[in-house]
């Protein structure tokens, strides 16, 4: 989880960011050790806390279970063994010592211990158990950066997504100096409920997280919004992966990735005029993309632009001229349904060729198939031409 505020809460959760060892819980309830006896090891704490500060995580294990061992009710030596198990990796032995910790503290537990508690269980993919010592931890420190924003995580991780999202917003609003963590998460949890309020039938609460989505991703800038996007084309949601971009390309139009990935949103939600002119920004951007300029130029044949598609193949070709017969593969094979388009049969059988000696694995085949298609489109237009002469 994200650290944020360097609270008491905060800190207690960047202790359990490192790697942890192996040693025994000691569970076992011993007898309360005698004043005499807690003030040395109040005393022994104080050296043994070097070792967690210096992340020696065996030294410090070592040090505090002889301390335990004196004094079981020793707070601060249970809290670092919790510490230093959590530094090993040891997850399930530090949830024990941070439960214990809890345990101790009574009705003196403080936000932290739960903190504590709570990024042990999410160690373990315990999501349920994390979210629960989340939401505890809340109630007592209710504007804590860290508590609300791993909260926030854990409703998401668990599938409270509407309370994920009314958690991270009340984070934006107490902590606003960590906005691009807290947004990028926003962005996340409003898709999911978006989903979620889909399928339970709620029309007019997934259109309102819809919204939520793309102002608090356009709002956490590129990266986050192109994540989205993802998820978008993958699920063949065009028509929100177009809006997405374009919000994205509004702020910074120089993405040539983005505006090509307009293109293809555009023409899968059957935008062929908007893929178009997408594609066009991105060749503004990359001019010598030859495969991806075939691609346009087909788009611009499925949009009846048939005698326009023919002269941006022209010019492409002659701008690329450069380039090896396999990387012009696609737009020699574009230019030939833009001329078949016009019913130039004969000029979509040259072009057609040269795709089919082009070596291209992709092109090459379906290629071959169009020239036999082009010299059948002639046999025939021949033989209604001699038809036709005779009358």
């Amino acid at each position: 989880m994200s650290r944020l505020k360097m609270t008491p809460v905060l800190f207690a959760l960047v202790l359990l960011l490192g790697t942890l060892a192996s040693a025994s819980f000691h569970g076992s309830v011993q007898a309360a050790c005698q004043p005499g006896q807690m003030h040395e090891a109040n005393l022994a704490y104080k050296s043994a806390e070097q070792f967690i500060n210096g992340k020696q995580w065996d030294q410090a294990i070592a040090r505090m279970n002889s301390i335990v061992e004196v004094c079981p009710e020793h707070v601060e030596a249970s809290r670092g063994l919790g510490t230093a198990f959590m530094g090993k990796g040891n997850f399930d032995i530090a949830a024990k010592w941070f439960s214990k910790v809890v345990q101790l503290r009574g009705k003196d537990v403080q936000a932290g211990d739960f903190a504590n508690l709570a990024k042990a269980y999410a160690k373990l993919k315990q999501y349920k158990q994390a979210r629960a010592e989340y939401m505890k931890a809340e109630k007592l420190e209710p504007d804590d950066c860290g508590v609300l924003f791993n909260l926030g995580v854990m409703h998401y991780a668990t599938k409270y997504h509407t309370d994920s999202v009314e958690t991270l917003q009340r984070a934006l609003g107490v902590c606003p100096q960590y906005k691009d963590p807290i947004l990028k998460q926003l962005a996340k949890s409003a898709d999911a409920a978006a989903k979620q309020q889909q399928i339970n039938g709620n029309v007019d609460k997934a259109n309102y997280y819809k919204n939520l989505m793309n102002e608090y991703s356009g709002a956490a800038g590129g990266s986050t919004t192109y994540d989205l996007v993802k998820k978008k084309m993958a699920a063949k949601q065009y028509q929100e992966a177009s809006v997405l971009l374009k919000r994205m390309l509004a702020k910074d139009p120089k993405q040539p990735n983005a505006w090509l990935t307009l293109a293809r949103a555009s023409d899968g939600a059957g935008d062929k005029a908007g893929s178009i002119k997408a594609y066009n920004k991105y060749f503004e951007l990359k001019p010598s993309d030859a495969k991806n300029y075939g691609t346009m130029i087909q788009v611009m044949v499925e949009a009846g632009q048939c005698s326009a598609a023919a002269q941006k193949a022209a010019s492409g070709s002659k701008r690329m001229a450069g380039q090896s017969k396999e990387k012009l593969a696609s737009l020699y094979y574009s230019w030939g349904l833009a001329l078949e388009c016009q019913e130039d049969f004969a000029g979509a059988k040259s072009k057609f060729q040269v795709a089919a000696s082009s070596g291209s694995r992709t092109y090459a085949g379906p290629a071959r198939t169009q020239v036999g298609r082009m010299e059948d489109f002639l046999k025939m237009t021949d033989a209604q031409r001699k038809k036709a002469a005779q009358k």
